[in-house]
């Protein structure tokens, strides 16, 4: 997992692959401006965002002035950081902030690539879910965070227990202090509003201490007094701090991040289904974009969630020539049928094709399909959605590839997300049936992702979905 750190504490995220958090504690101390450093801001933006943080380093005495080609600055635009609205038609948006130290103004600015949205596909086989980090939230601390976990049920069931990932580090600053302290999960309704915060009664709770000394990273809680739920509701999982100095005992919570501001933030999910909120101990809910709860949902006799809790970002590979990468898979439960199939990945250089193909273990093809090198972004990871001429079927029980390669002389490159089957998430919460492979040497030498000097590692997925 490779780590990435902000210097906000009040809502405190670190961002590793093994993504930042909110906006950056503007610090009143002197630091070197370079000309032309790159506005800090997501680095993917969908048409008709609203309010898209953007921020230049802070500078002791500094004066602030910004622009935005192709956007409209929102609220205050004399501060380091200022929040914009996305144009609604995709292509480029600019934000520029001319910082002016001792009478010297240095011009920071960033193009940022504006996408059309995906629409919401609940209905996908594969692993789903984007990401290019991992990233944490702080529970309690100096500024007493209380984080929610939004979820739609998918049972009218009990909900029995709940897994999740917590994160500290004994060489880091910015995960946890003390022991941890002690967090108690609420289980409550949702308050009916367009934003869809937690409301009314607690329905369950329990609670976790001494979280650092226990030394469990994915804790199962189980509810001593467990609630009915009901499908197609939402639900929150209301995490609050409550060990007699929170300030100094304090735990965060991780999960996925996604360096982008999109909406949804997930091509599988609409926003309200499943998302991370988070307030200080006198603030307001705010949805935190780009972040994705790592959690189990365990039910009296089923089980859903996000089992992904690693991103191997720092390892992608490259698609070239006789380098290729490709998920491997075997369909268990009924066949399904897909019309196209999303696969997250971005291009590094050149301007041909990438092929995608699909076919049977065997190597018989089902479909292949070319997507020209302008359909995908140069240098961001995003999702492409890759029509086939017909429908086809997966059928049960037959090994399958889905295959992405393309010419030498340019070069498309992807990595995986780590399912964690090993750490107590269910093969319901992650793509159970197959893992991600790559090659230098097509159309064989294929093998297991390597991470951590491990080579042939077989619990990664691309990120893709095949769609009805």
């Amino acid at each position: 997992m490779t780590c990435r750190a902000t210097c906000l504490l009040a809502f405190a995220a670190v961002a590793h692959a093994g993504g930042p958090g909110s906006l950056p504690l503007l610090l009143a101390a002197p630091a070197a401006v370079r000309e032309g450093t790159p506005v800090s801001a997501p680095a993917l933006i969908t048409a008709g965002m609203k309010a898209v943080l953007a921020s230049v380093p802070a500078q002791a005495g500094a004066t602030y002035q910004w622009t935005v080609d192709n956007g409209t600055l929102v609220g205050a635009s004399a501060n380091a950081a200022v929040y914009f609205n996305a144009p609604a038609e995709p292509g480029t948006v600019t934000p520029t902030c001319r910082v002016t130290v001792g009478g010297v103004t240095s011009v920071y600015t960033r193009s940022l690539p504006v996408v059309a949205p995906l629409t919401p596909t609940p209905v996908w086989y594969g692993s789903g879910w984007s990401a290019d980090a991992l990233a944490n939230t702080v529970v309690g601390g100096p500024t007493g965070n209380v984080v929610s976990y939004r979820f739609q049920a998918q049972q009218s069931q009990v909900l029995e227990a709940i897994r999740i990932f917590f994160i500290w580090s004994t060489t880091k600053a910015g995960y946890a202090s003390g022991l941890g302290g002690t967090v108690r999960v609420d289980l409550m309704g949702d308050d009916g509003s367009a934003s869809h915060l937690p409301g009314g009664p607690v329905l369950a709770t329990v609670s976790y201490g001494s979280i650092i000394p226990q030394n469990n990273y994915y804790p199962r809680l189980t509810f001593p007094l467990p609630a009915q739920l009901t499908a197609g509701s939402l639900y929150h999982l209301v995490f609050t701090n409550v060990d007699p100095d929170p300030a100094n005992n304090w735990i965060s919570l991780d999960t996925l991040w996604t360096d982008a501001a999109t909406a949804p933030m997930q091509p599988v999910l609409p926003d309200p289904a499943f998302a991370v909120l988070f307030r200080t101990a006198t603030g307001a809910w705010r949805l935190r974009q780009g972040f994705t709860p790592t959690l189990g949902l365990y039910y009296t006799s089923a089980t859903q969630g996000n089992g992904y809790m690693e991103v191997w970002s720092t390892n992608p590979k490259p698609i070239s020539g006789p380098a290729a990468v490709r998920e491997v898979f075997t369909v268990s439960g009924p066949s399904r049928t897909f019309s196209s199939v999303n696969v997250r990945l971005q291009r590094t250089a050149g301007e041909g094709p990438l092929t995608v193909r699909v076919e049977e273990g065997d190597g018989t093809l089902v479909e292949a399909v070319e997507v020209p090198a302008s359909a995908v972004l140069q240098g961001v990871p995003a999702w492409i959605q890759v029509p086939f001429t017909q429908a086809h079927a997966l059928n049960s029980g037959v090994a399958y590839h889905l295959v992405l390669t393309a010419p030498a002389g340019t070069t498309y490159a992807a990595f995986p997300i780590r399912k964690g089957l090993d750490k107590g998430f269910t093969p319901a919460m992650v793509f159970p049936d197959g893992y991600a492979q790559f090659t230098t040497s097509a159309p064989g030498g294929w093998t297991g992702w390597d991470m951590w000097g491990t080579p042939n590692l077989t619990f990664s997925d691309l990120q893709f979905a095949f769609v009805p």
